[in-house]
């Protein structure tokens, strides 16, 4: 009986060890001591072969022995991917009771440092002037491990790669490295780095091709396209179309690509690369339906229907109804396909109801415009009509029209779309009634807002905000074209358009308007972080009026795939209210 529990557990033993299961009674046989300076130490441990196979529990006393006669070795290139190529190291093993113990005293001596730089160019680019990040003065200037520099295979390695995707993504996507070599002389640590790049020929973007279309015309992707035929090749050009595409909204999946062709010989001095695109139709039709909470208007419930191919034209219908407690609107919007000269034209109906401190406002607005230029430039054209009426808590009900043309400007000039660390976003605008024969009479509304980011430190930010705003006339523009003030992306601290000219019982809207915000936003990881601020601005009828009110803060900050959303408890200094608000994306 007493064989059998032993053979039993035998086999037990024996199938933990074949399965990598670690036996208890010999995870601290096999031991490691380093003696080596702190930053050297923790590559040695964490790369070391005889540190990693030490818990091994199939590991035998004759392996170990091999491991320790390699593990100098194994120290010494360790060390020479940081610099140091001179190492004295000793090494003892001893074996007490069952327990083996390797020691490695390491003294890693002077690190080598780069005597000289030798960066060679052949191929076409020697032949091409060259201005900017492909200048051949500017890439040797901009080369990562300079004379002087202490030696690192790591950072050897990233310099390369660095000088050679500077032609890889522009211009020679053909570009190769023909030799590199570090010449390291052990006696007095220096080291002789020579690199040659051969550019390959100047490559030109070619013909655009489409696959995947079943509903639309190539032309709705073509004028999309602003790359010409001829153009030279840029990897940043290819993914801005692919971007464009992307968010056209006709479509569910994009690839774009360039089909660079092999050069044909050691003459050749140009090659042309056709754009290829592949893309995926989204479907024609959607509906959807959704709640939420906004700290504005309060509660939400939303309808929308779209509809990405009205009359088989690739117009795109985006509709909506929406139910809010403070706001109620109905809205259409139709979008033409982008024209071959890059216009992006529109025109849409809506109707709103909003009821909001005082002032209850039923008005009806149709219009159409026209969008131009990139994102980081773009402008706008437009014509709208607005039937107005407006009730004032304990006093009057108004009607009013006007025929206005509109022109605005947006210029974004930052970092990131969605997260932005650095720039500047920029809006003016202009809407006018200039015929008193389509209006209740001659105004002009101008609108500016500026927002700008800057960074103290990785993970310190400063955002400061401004916005004015004035209309001029005769004082009949209608709600639509005033200005309030207070709520999530105004004054906060104060209700949603609660600041403004006091009229009767409600807060009716100003000629004038001026707010600004200043914001320290600290990440305490990768995606969250806390805020302070301090908001300041009113809205008034006479400029002699409009006197700030303040509104003070802090808040949680989180980096959500669509954008920055922030939660803040903001304290109105002219009301004595502490007030809850919301933030999610950048709103311009």
């Amino acid at each position: 009986m007493q064989q059998k529990i032993h053979t039993r557990c035998l086999l037990v033993i024996l199938v933990m060890l074949f399965l990598g299961f670690p036996v208890h009674a010999d995870e601290s046989r096999y031991k490691v001591e380093l003696i080596a300076p702190a930053p050297l130490d923790d590559l040695l441990q964490k790369h070391l072969r005889i540190i990693e196979w030490r818990e091994n529990p199939r590991l035998t006393p004759s392996e170990w022995q091999r491991l320790y006669v390699n593990a100098t070795q194994n120290i010494k290139d360790l060390l020479a991917t940081e610099g140091y190529f001179s190492p004295m190291i000793e090494a003892s093993l001893k074996n007490s009771d069952g327990t083996y113990v390797a020691k490695f005293v390491i003294n890693p001596g002077t690190p080598v440092t780069i005597a000289s730089v030798n960066i060679k160019f052949s191929g076409e680019i020697t032949k091409q002037v060259q201005r900017g990040p492909l200048d051949m003065d500017v890439m040797r200037e901009g080369w990562l491990l300079p004379s002087g520099a202490r030696f690192r295979n790591d950072l050897w390695e990233e310099a390369k790669r660095k000088l050679l995707a500077n032609l890889l993504l522009n211009r020679y996507p053909t570009a190769t490295i023909r030799t590199s070599h570090a010449e390291i002389n052990p006696a007095n640590n220096t080291a002789v780095l020579t690199i040659e790049i051969d550019s390959g020929p100047l490559v030109r973007f070619g013909n655009l091709s489409v696959e995947g279309l079943r509903r639309y015309p190539p032309s709705l992707v073509e004028n999309i396209n602003r790359i010409k035929v001829g153009d030279p090749y840029a990897q940043s050009r290819l993914l801005a179309l692919q971007t464009q595409l992307q968010e056209s909204g006709y479509f569910q999946t994009v690839e774009v690509k360039a089909e660079v062709p092999m050069a044909s010989g050691a003459n050749s001095t140009s090659l042309i690369a056709p754009i290829k695109v592949v893309v995926e139709e989204n479907r024609s039709a959607r509906m959807g339906i959704g709640a939420g909470y906004s700290t504005n208007t309060g509660a939400r419930a939303q309808l929308t229907y779209d509809d990405l191919n009205i009359l088989d034209r690739g117009w795109r219908l985006t509709s909506g109804l929406k139910l809010e407690q403070k706001a109620q609107s109905i809205n259409g919007l139709v979008r033409l396909p982008i024209s071959e000269e890059g216009y992006r034209d529109s025109m849409d109906a809506r109707i709103d109801r909003t009821d909001i401190e005082g002032l209850t406002t039923l008005s009806g607005k149709a219009g159409v415009r026209r969008v131009w230029g990139p994102s980081r430039r773009e402008q706008y054209l437009g014509a709208n009509y607005t039937l107005e009426r407006e009730s004032i808590s304990g006093g009057d009900t108004t009607t009013k029209h006007a025929a206005t043309l509109a022109y605005g400007i947006t210029l974004r000039h930052i970092d990131n779309n969605l997260s932005p660390t650095r720039g500047y976003l920029l809006n003016v605008q202009f809407a006018g009634a200039p015929l008193e024969s389509l209006s209740d009479g001659r105004f002009l509304q101008s609108h500016a807002k500026v927002q700008g980011y800057y960074p103290f430190s990785h993970s310190t930010q400063f955002i400061a905000r401004a916005e004015i705003g004035m209309v001029s006339g005769n004082g009949n523009a209608p709600a639509d074209y005033l200005f309030r003030a207070g709520g999530d992306q105004s004054v906060r601290g104060y209700a949603y358009q609660s600041l403004g000219v006091k009229k009767d019982d409600a807060v009716v809207g100003g000629r004038y308007l001026a707010t600004g915000s200043l914001e320290l936003v600290q990440w305490l990881t990768d995606t969250w972080g806390a805020a302070v601020f301090a908001d300041f601005g009113n809205a008034a009828n006479k400029m002699q009026d409009l006197k700030p009110v303040y509104g003070y803060g802090f808040g949680a900050r989180w980096k959500s795939p669509v954008g920055p959303i922030g939660a803040d408890i903001a304290y109105g200094q002219d009301t004595g209210e502490y007030r809850l608000h919301f933030n999610i994306g950048v709103a311009f």
